[in-house]
């Protein structure tokens, strides 16, 4: 059975990898000319993914990767004194496997799983997708797939393909989120640090790199009505 995967960030490379070792042939398509590394954006795995990981043999990898974030800092506009929560708290009260670590990291692990038991195709995009089974390519030829699975996040083409255009499916929640990666010209070491106004929150958080490397920064403007 041929079956192409849309997508090689998270979900895409995780499903390629328990295909194959259910004996699938998978295919997996990705957009960007490489696995993407687009900093500034920490994901948290907890118990349920952290199990997954383990079976696949790659928690090691991610937990020599984590952020080791485990305090937060709250300064409100206006307010005397800031707020400081403990997250490890947070974290053990929620689930009692838990680790962060930054998306384009994960990434990377999950390509390593199953890269060479994989046809990853870099570069190019799916442009149309038949009832039965043709799938048509900006770049490369056409091909028969028994399946297709699209694993290509928020804006997935292979769900405006099928379904049309997202206008039709989404809904404005009243905010805007930005994620990039800065200099740690603060010296964050461990600590989620957020500043809190009306109608805006900004967010920084060090992955655990090297100081000068980068922070994270996180920053919500809601709407204005």
């Amino acid at each position: 059975m041929q079956i192409l995967v849309s997508g090689a960030s998270i979900a895409g490379p995780v499903l390629a990898y328990w295909l194959v070792r259910h004996g699938f042939c998978v295919t997996v398509v990705e957009r960007a000319p490489t696995l993407r590394k687009t900093g500034g954006h920490a994901v948290d795995l907890f118990r349920p993914a952290m199990n997954i990981s383990e079976k696949m043999g790659v928690l090691p990898r991610i937990e020599e990767r984590a952020t080791g974030t485990n305090r937060m800092t709250v300064h409100q506009e206006k307010a005397r004194r800031p707020v400081r929560v403990d997250l490890s708290k947070i974290f053990n009260a929620t689930s009692d496997r838990h680790v962060e670590i930054m998306r384009d990291d994960l990434s990377e692990i999950y390509y390593d799983a199953a890269r060479d038991d994989v046809e990853y195709i870099f570069g190019d995009s799916i442009t149309a997708i038949s009832p039965d089974g043709e799938v048509r390519f900006e770049n490369a030829a056409p091909r028969r797939f028994d399946l297709v699975v699209g694993a290509d996040g928020l804006h997935s083409n292979v769900r405006r393909l099928t379904f049309g255009d997202e206008s039709r499916f989404s809904a404005f929640i009243g905010a805007y989120l930005g994620v990039l990666t800065l200099p740690n010209l603060s010296g964050l070491d461990g600590e989620l640090l957020i500043h809190v106004g009306v109608g805006r929150t900004v967010g920084l958080s060090p992955p655990r790199r090297a100081p000068a490397e980068g922070a994270a920064a996180r920053c919500v403007r809601r709407h204005a009505p």
